[in-house]
This record gives structure tokens, sequence and C-alpha cells, in this order.
């Protein structure tokens, strides 16, 4: 077994442990096949949260650099092949290495937002995500995760945290074209976060909240 499979292993047992995970939309996750996997974030757990329940495929997570300095969080990324990246710039180096993932076939998982959510509703989403799906000519599967917060607290009352895991169908983008190219990435990007806005519940959409709501 590899280093990855008993990390994930590892995960799944804590996460039975401490929460109580419902799971919708399973049948919507590839079992083959590049892809993008986005979800939003609103806590430091997202991450392995959803590695703990979704099917048995390796998938390379895009991390802030600067959790780089901590040496577990370091070592984690490492053994699981992660890519640390830099946040609020263009970092050519880190989305090659995630284009090289996703032509060989390969997941790339990362949050469109660009980082963890403050304000305890979703972010306007970065174009990265958006230029990552049209470049490799990939889909994007959006997984929105509610119930997340206020794991701490949950152990402190003894009890376990109520999480829910909803996975949408992949999203098909066209290839951008004309002149205004950014414009169309961030149109893209939206799109994407509305379809996680879907999935979670209606008081975490924030700025999508009203874009929902016009499409109900």
């Amino acid at each position: 077994m590899t280093n990855y499979r008993l990390i994930q292993l590892f995960f799944r047992m804590l996460f039975k442990v401490l929460a109580k995970i419902k799971v919708t939309g399973l049948e919507h996750f590839p079992r083959e096949g590049a892809f993008i996997l986005a979800i939003n974030h609103l806590a430091l757990i997202d991450p392995v949260v959803l590695l703990a329940v979704v099917p048995s495929r390796k998938i390379t997570v895009l991390v802030a650099k600067k959790w780089e300095s901590n040496v577990f969080i370091r070592w984690l990324v490492q053994t699981m092949n992660g890519i640390f990246i830099h946040r609020g710039e263009v970092d050519r180096h880190a989305l090659q290495a995630a284009l090289k993932v996703l032509k060989a076939g390969g997941i790339i998982g990362l949050a469109p937002e660009g980082t963890r959510s403050k304000t305890g509703g979703l972010q306007r989403a970065k174009p990265g995500v958006a230029y990552l799906a049209t470049k490799a000519n990939v889909p994007v599967l959006p997984i929105g995760i509610s119930g997340q917060k206020g794991l701490l607290k949950s152990l402190l009352h003894l009890r376990r945290l109520r999480v829910h895991i909803n996975i949408g169908e992949l999203i098909y983008l066209p290839p951008v074209s004309g002149k205004d190219k950014m414009a169309q990435l961030q149109a893209y990007a939206d799109e994407i976060m509305i379809a996680i806005a879907r999935l979670i519940e209606p008081e975490l959409r924030g700025v999508y909240a009203v874009a929902v709501e016009k499409q109900a």
C-alpha cells in the first residue's frame, strides 16, 4: 500500500470517530480520466474531510505556499505529491506542474477562491480554476461542503461534527477565444462557484447567493 493510500485510510478512520459525514452525489465522481475537483473552503479540515470520503483515486491538491513553513503540513503535502502555489500572483511553476498532472490523466483538487474564506460564506473565485480547465481541456467537478466549521467546539462538547458533502455534475467549459480572455476565464470561474453554491447551505453562499436565487 502506498503512502497516499495509508494517509487516506488514516483520515477515513479519524473522521469516522470525529464526524458524521453524509455524502450525496457520489455517482458523479469519475472513476477514470482527468478532471479538476473544486470545493468551497471554510475550514482547515476541508481537504482532509474530502479525502476521507471520495473514491480511492489519487488527488493532487494545490496548497497555499504559506503552509510550506509548517513542518507537518509540508510533510503531508510532499508525501501526497501536492503542489504548493503562491497565492495572489501568477505562479507559473505551480500551474505548469498542475497542467502536467491533468495531461497525464490525473486529478487536481483546489479551492477556486484561492484561500480559506474568513467571511463565513463564499468569496469571489479567482480565474485560475478556469485557466487550468480550459488549458488542459478537462471538466470541473463542483463539490460543496457544509457543516465543517466548529470541530473544536464539537469535540469540547463530546459531539461528532455533522458534515454534508454534496457532489455535483461535471462542468465542461468551452475554450476561451477573442480578445478579453481574462474576462471569459473569470466568468467561467464564477459559473463554477455558482454550481458549488447550489450544493451548500444557503447561509454559506456568500457573494454568490443572489446569482443562485436568480437561476432558481
